[in-house]
This record gives structure tokens, sequence and C-alpha cells, in this order.
């Protein structure tokens, strides 16, 4: 065990003296947890997107489509940009990318209304803006139906219901929303710290990865012994500039940004636990890249597919099953699980045991195939075992000089 340990911190010490004369790695180090977070924070440091651009197209003219426009222009989900001359260049607009929403008041509304008829209003969406279905197309229906029983009301009180009645008659259920999915309605709190997280997994995996490409390019010699003790150890000195972006998204970039939420220290928690479950994973990516853009190559084609079918920015039950196996044996699945119960509202860490615990196990499991791939990798190096050979068998007996 002494000796276990010896090597593990030589490997620190020699990793650390690599990380200073190889400058690529340090970048990697440094750009990684620290640029990724500072531009990701900045691009979404609105937090809340509202006003969305609406185009109102008016063909009824009358009080009352004004009326109804004045309500649409109040809502804080959308904002009306312009008044297009016909459906053809409102429609051209929404195409065009100019506004997010077209909404139509037909020429017969207020005819219809006094004639107790039902009137349509027509809403054109671009669907593929999830806040213009999530937020501005909700409150154009929300307007409508809150007019639609002030102008039933109305007609109660004139029939001689009293104003109470009359309000009670025209609207006699209330209903509320609340998103339980993602209730705060922001990329800010929700959907960025979830970028971040997986900001941390690629530091974590390319750094460890990227320096094993280095030294193999570089013609390093293997270890001679020991070789987890010195994937540890080659781990335990890139561990500041892991917990160093840690800090700084919790501590620089999340209070920068004005992102409210529960505690430094509860968000804290799914990051590292990730950093800790992620450090074998690494150890056996490492053992088996061939050179420094391996691991960039291999994280090219993974994360994003990953980060999307962990559930955290779809429901995973909307998600096929096969696809919720295959993405709950990954690390981040969890992980970002956990963030997304602590990002919803202030919670204990009770909240999240059973994806705490999921990481634990995962840990497990981790350390013994990244034990495993790492030996398969180091018996496979030219001149193994280094230290552990066996006894060389006695050389037969020399004939010289015999006849």
């Amino acid at each position: 065990m002494t000796g276990w340990l010896r090597t593990l911190w030589a490997a620190a010490r020699d990793e650390a003296a690599l990380i200073a004369r190889e400058r690529s790695i340090l970048l990697v180090l440094l750009a990684v947890p620290l640029l990724y977070p500072a531009i990701v924070g900045w691009l979404y440091r609105a937090e809340d997107a509202r006003e969305r651009p609406a185009l109102l197209l008016d063909l009824d003219g009358s009080a009352l489509s004004r009326r109804l426009a004045l309500r649409l222009e109040a809502t804080p989900g959308l904002a009306i940009t312009g008044h297009p001359a016909s459906l053809d260049e409102g429609q051209a607009a929404l195409r065009a990318g100019q506004a997010e929403l077209l909404i139509v008041v037909p020429e017969d509304l207020t005819r219809r209304v006094k004639r107790g008829e039902p009137a349509r209003l027509a809403v054109w969406a671009g669907g593929a803006n999830l806040y213009t279905w999530g937020i501005a197309y909700p409150d154009v229906v929300a307007v409508v139906s809150s007019l639609d029983a002030q102008l039933l009301a109305r007609t109660l009180m004139a029939r001689g219901l009293p104003p109470g009645a009359a309000a009670a008659r025209a609207a006699p259920i209330a209903t509320g929303d609340r998103a339980l999915f993602h209730p705060a309605g922001s990329y800010g709190r929700y959907f960025a710290l979830g970028i971040l997280l997986i900001v941390v997994q690629q530091a974590v995996v390319v750094s460890l990865a990227f320096s094993a490409g280095v030294r193999r390019e570089l013609g390093h010699p293997a270890p001679a012994r020991w070789p987890v003790a010195v994937g540890l150890g080659r781990a335990l000195a890139h561990a500041p500039f892991w917990l160093g972006g840690v800090a700084f998204i919790l501590g620089v970039v999340v209070p920068a940004m004005g992102w409210s939420g529960p505690s430094a220290a509860a968000m804290a928690v799914p990051f590292l636990a990730l950093v800790v479950v992620l450090v074998p994973v690494a150890l056996a990516i490492a053992s088996v890249v061939r050179d420094r853009l391996a691991a960039f190559q291999l994280l090219m084609f993974f994360s994003a597919p990953l980060f999307v079918a962990s559930g955290f920015t779809w429901p995973a039950s909307q998600l096929p099953a096969s696809v919720r196996a295959v993405t709950a044996l990954f690390p981040a699945t969890p992980a970002l699980r956990a963030l997304r119960v602590l990002s919803m509202k202030p919670a204990g860490l009770s909240a999240v045991a059973p994806e705490l615990l999921w990481l634990g196990l995962q840990l497990l499991a981790a350390l013994l195939v990244a034990a495993v791939v790492v030996h398969r990798s180091w018996r496979r190096l030219p001149g193994f075992p280094w230290g552990l050979r066996t006894a060389a068998a006695p050389a037969p007996p020399s004939t010289e000089g015999l006849p």
C-alpha cells in the first residue's frame, strides 16, 4: 500500500510538471471550466424570455378590436411589433423571422359578437421556439378568454343580473396554471445550469484524455507499475482546475447573472458528485485514446445526444424505454435530474437521495470497469509487465569447447 501511495503522489507531481511545460494542456484546463461557463452565462444573462415579437392584423378596425389590441400589448409574454397590411404580408414576415406570432382579427368580429355568434381569432405561430408556445401563445389565449368572460358578464348584467352574479355566471370555473416540469420559465435558473454541468463533465474527461494523448505523442514511457495509482495521481493534479471551475460557476457566474434559486452549497452537490464519478470514467477513456484529439472527437458525438436524452430538456417519460435504459448508465443523467429537482424549488438533499444513490452505485461500477480497462491497456503496451516480470528460464548450458 505504501508503494501504491508513493506512486500516486509521484504521478501527481509528474502531471503537474507536464501541465506547466505543455501549455496546450493548461489551456484545456483553464478554457473549458472557465471560458465556457462565462460564455454560456453571458448568452443567457436575460434569464427570462419575455415580450415575444408579434404582428397584429386588425381587419375589423372597431372599438372592440382596439380594446383587444391594448390587452394583447399589455401582456408580458408578447409585444406587438408591427401591423401588416394583409395576411400574405404578415405570413411572409413570420416566415422571414421578423416575428414569432401573427394574430389576425377577423373583419366581422364586432358584428358576430353583437349577434351572439362565435367569432374566431386566427393565430399563426412559429412552433420551433419553445417560448412562443410556452409563454406568448398562452397569453393570447388568456387575453381572449378574459375578454370573452367580460363580454358575457356585460350581456348578463344588461338582462338584469347583479354584477357579481353576472361575473360568476360568465366564468363559473377559475383556472390557474402551474408548470411542474419547467416551473421557472427561465433559461438562466434551469437550462443554462444544465449546460454548465455538462461543461464540467467535458472538463474532467477531456483534460485527462488530452494529457494522455500528449504523453503518447511525446513518447513518454508507460508507468512501471500501479497504473491505476498513476491515473489517479494525474487526476489529482487536474482536480484543482475542475473544482475551480465548479466554484467559478456557482460562486461567480450564477451571482453575476442574477440567477436566483437554491443556495450554492446545495447546487454544488450534483456538480461535485458528477466530478467524483467521472474520474474513473475519464481514466478508462484516457487509457485507450491514441492522441490529444481523440477525446474531443468522442465527446463531440456523444455529449449532445446524451444531454438531450437525459430527461433534462424533455420529460423522460416521453422517451423510448430503450433510450431511458441506456442513458441511465451515464453519470450525467442522475446528476442532471438532481440539478433539476434542486433548481425547481428550495429543497434539502433528501429530495435528491435517489439520484445521489444511483451516482454512488455508478461510482462503484466505474471503478471496477476502469481498473479492468486500465490494466488491460497497460498489459498491451510494449515491454509489459514492468517490474512484474516472472523469473527468466535458465539458459541452456554452453557447448562451447565441447567436441
